[in-house]
């Protein structure tokens, strides 16, 4: 993602640039796929990244085994992530600051995250759903991300998690500045919005404060700032 963002005058790969195209589009970080509506699994060697990679692909996970993927059941809808998401909202987005359309194709540019090493990039992810587990492309931050609310909408409750702590209960983190920690599990809701038990599958956010910050490229000290 650094040659890549070197390579485009600074600005990140983007996560999901077509993702309201359809049934969450054709693109994705990790990959493309050949229809739009959630059935096929997005190839990884035809990825914006794949230039950069060794192999041309995104590796898998080699833990990450007890997913279901497309050739199983139709709702694995992000087939094809290697068992690793990517912080959408912050850096291969910008949906703290544009509208959804817009922000889903402008990215981060690399000289805008003010404190890189505690911004996450990547991260171990899964998503539940009916029972099981499917892969999932993004690091979704605790609370949705508007350019109304670029802290996070708190009212609108907490967003369904996806770092997955597959790690005897720790997830690896791949920080903004290329550093990797392994993060024990914080905070999250029980279920998900599918039903989906987060706490059965090791699903959940980390982290000591229960907001975006880990996930914000901007300045953290807004966090810090009391609410009127």
């Amino acid at each position: 993602n650094t040659m890549y963002a070197n390579e485009n005058k600074g600005f990140y790969v983007p996560a999901a640039p077509d993702i309201f195209e359809g049934f969450g589009g054709y693109t994705r970080w990790h990959g493309q796929r050949d229809s739009a509506d959630g059935t096929s699994p997005f190839d990884p060697y035809r990825g914006p990244l794949a230039e950069y990679l060794p192999g041309v692909r995104v590796k898998e996970c080699p833990v990450f085994f007890e997913y279901r993927d497309s050739d199983d059941v139709s709702t694995a809808f992000e087939s094809g992530t290697g068992g690793y998401g990517y912080n959408r909202d912050y850096i291969g987005g910008t949906y703290y600051r544009n509208s959804i359309f817009e922000a889903q194709e402008a990215t981060t540019r690399d000289t805008n995250v003010f404190d890189p090493s505690n911004t996450i990039m990547f991260a171990d992810s899964a998503f539940a759903v009916n029972g099981y587990l499917i892969e999932y492309g993004f690091i979704e931050a605790p609370y949705f991300v508007t350019e109304d609310t670029p802290e996070g909408n708190l009212d609108w409750g907490m967003a369904s998690p996806s770092i997955h702590f597959r790690h005897n209960g720790r997830a690896n983190i791949l920080w903004a500045d290329g550093h990797i920690t392994s993060e024990p599990y914080g905070f999250g809701p029980a279920t998900n919005f599918y039903g989906g038990k987060n706490h059965r599958y090791g699903l959940g956010f980390i982290g000591d404060h229960e907001d975006n910050r880990l996930w914000d490229s901007r300045d953290k000290k807004i966090y810090d700032v009391p609410a009127d």
